[in-house]
């Protein structure tokens, strides 16, 4: 029982004092100006080809990342969209990420004209850090541009309540919080065990036992949100029009189609073929090269 108390607490302590995936990398990104909302054309857009996992001239075992990132600012700043992108790609590459970094991306992306990848970006923006507000209302903008609309199916509102709980913080928040609550049940444990005062030991225990419930409630919280980051269940699809077939091969009858820019729940895998469901309910297999994890 002790060992597995310690093993508890250095694994919270541990949790807490990562760097978060979601932290800002610099400091900088790009100024209230460069929210897309604000000044975009009104035109069709037509998807290109950005990104490239091979960059001329960027050895990414040796390179600065805050100077990545500035310098992919300045291109983006000067009207250089693919290669402000490519430069934001490197940082990633190079291991680091930040919902400001993606928020960029999604900038870069969209004034590239890649609804998809402005929207991939944005969603993962969102994942790191659900509250970010430049990310919520350029999402919402270039969302306009999808061509598939579908009707959701109901969720229970249980679920959809848990849900958007979890979502409330990023991962190193919930693990804060789990990591306070538990100082306070050791502490009003404590108070309960060794005061003499009658009063002060029923608060301490009342404490604790409080403490105990929201400590359960953060540290499950915390977990999932790890999950999500770590295994990813939805993407957004980057092709064009992809053919939604009823079994993972090329022969499998055509269901329906999907088109750049819709967001997907994504399942098992099977000889680079995935199996999908949208949020109408149909499900389906497309090629696993059509769409990318959010």
């Amino acid at each position: 029982m002790k060992r597995a108390s310690i093993f508890l607490i250095l694994s919270l302590i541990w949790t807490t004092f990562l760097p978060a995936s979601g932290d800002d990398l610099t400091g900088d990104k790009l100024g209230s100006n460069d929210i897309i909302g604000t000044d975009l054309l009104e035109s069709e857009l037509v998807r290109t080809d950005l990104l490239e996992t091979d960059l001329p001239g960027i050895n990414l075992d040796n390179v600065d990342i805050d100077s990545l990132f500035l310098n992919a600012n300045k291109l983006y700043q000067q009207g250089d969209y693919e290669p402000a992108l490519e430069g934001y790609n490197a940082v990633i590459l190079s291991g680091s990420e930040s919902a400001d970094l993606y928020y960029n991306m999604g900038n870069a992306a969209y004034r590239s004209n890649s609804i998809g990848h402005a929207i991939l970006y944005y969603e993962k923006a969102l994942k790191l850090e659900p509250a970010h507000e430049d990310a919520i209302h350029n999402l919402d903008f270039v969302s306009r541009y999808r061509l598939d609309a579908f009707e959701e199916v109901p969720v229970l509102f249980i679920g959809a309540w848990i849900r958007w709980f979890i979502q409330l913080f990023p991962e190193q928040t919930w693990s804060i919080l789990a990591l306070i609550f538990f100082i306070i049940i050791l502490t009003g444990l404590l108070i309960y065990l060794f005061s003499r005062n009658i009063v002060i030991r029923k608060t301490g225990f009342i404490s604790a036992l409080v403490a105990l419930v929201l400590f359960v409630i953060t540290f499950s919280s915390s977990i999932s949100r790890h999950r999500d980051i770590i295994n990813p269940d939805a993407g957004i699809i980057l092709s064009p029009s992809v053919v939604v077939r009823s079994s993972p091969s090329e022969s499998g009858t055509e269901l329906f189609i999907l088109h750049e820019g819709t967001k997907i729940e994504v399942n098992e895998e099977v000889s680079g073929w995935q199996n999908i469901k949208v949020i109408d309910g149909r499900e389906g297999w497309i090629m696993a090269r059509d769409f990318e994890s959010i």
